[in-house]
């Protein structure tokens, strides 16, 4: 598995919390800390993770607004095969986010954080013409990506193919001439599919949708960045299937 890193106060707190995890090196500023970066130091040490201490200058070569703080980790995209493991787990309303030529990297863990806020199953991504989970992608995710799994595939029409197989039902969004989000049923097993924001879903990604969805927008020529997007369609699944579970009030 290939080496990476995390950096930023949060992120990688989030990390060494986190259960089953394996940092090979964490490198502190040298010189006085305060008390976050005192807690991550102490958290480091309780779990056996290596420390070195370097100066503002090598870490800001590493790395820009690392706040002090850079943790040397495995790679944590999982591989392909565990989609199917995925899949199989036993449970209902299971729910996948698939981000279709996502690169911008901020983006990416943008919408990392609001899958594993709003209670997604997994993130998918192609492994091509996509931003990889790196350090930048990671600290916009906030911790997010250490909550929830994140896969690349080699054919995302493939994969969808699969959830089709189990069930799912795969909604695609577009900017106009969808069904409003809010008319859709989004209670089952869900793939939701964001394309980038210059191009939208790619042809043959739309052509394997069941739906596709819109949301309805009262100037509709500005649209919404995709992580945006990504976070109000994550929030109308999560409040539709809150709803259908609400015991009436009699």
């Amino acid at each position: 598995m290939s080496s990476d890193f995390i950096h930023g106060i949060h992120a990688v707190r989030t990390y060494l919390l986190a259960e089953n995890k394996t940092p090979s090196c964490l490198i502190l500023k040298s010189g006085s800390r305060g008390p976050r970066l005192r807690e991550i130091e102490e958290q480091a040490s309780r779990i056996g993770c290596k420390i070195d201490y370097s100066d503002k200058a090598q870490m800001d070569k590493i790395t820009a607004n690392h706040q002090g703080v850079i943790l040397h980790i495995t790679s944590r995209s999982l591989p392909e095969k565990s989609l199917r493991t995925l899949i199989d787990q036993r449970g209902s309303n299971k729910l996948f986010l698939i981000l279709d030529g996502i690169t911008d990297p901020r983006n990416l863990g943008a919408c990392v954080r609001s899958a594993a806020t709003l209670g997604a199953t997994a993130v998918l991504a192609p492994k091509n013409n996509s931003a990889p989970l790196s350090s930048v992608a990671s600290k916009s995710a906030s911790g997010g990506a250490d909550i929830i799994p994140y896969i690349q595939v080699s054919n995302i029409s493939r994969a969808m193919n699969l959830l089709k197989e189990a069930n799912f039902w795969i909604v695609g969004t577009v900017l106009e001439s969808g069904t409003a989000l809010a008319e859709l049923d989004l209670t089952g097993n869900v793939a939701l599919v964001l394309g980038s924001e210059d191009k939208g879903l790619r042809r043959i990604t739309k052509e394997s949708c069941d739906f596709l969805a819109t949301i309805p927008m009262v100037e509709s020529s500005l649209g919404f960045n995709v992580s945006v997007a990504a976070g109000i369609c994550l929030y109308e699944i999560q409040r539709q299937r809150e709803l259908a579970t609400r015991v009436p009030i009699l």
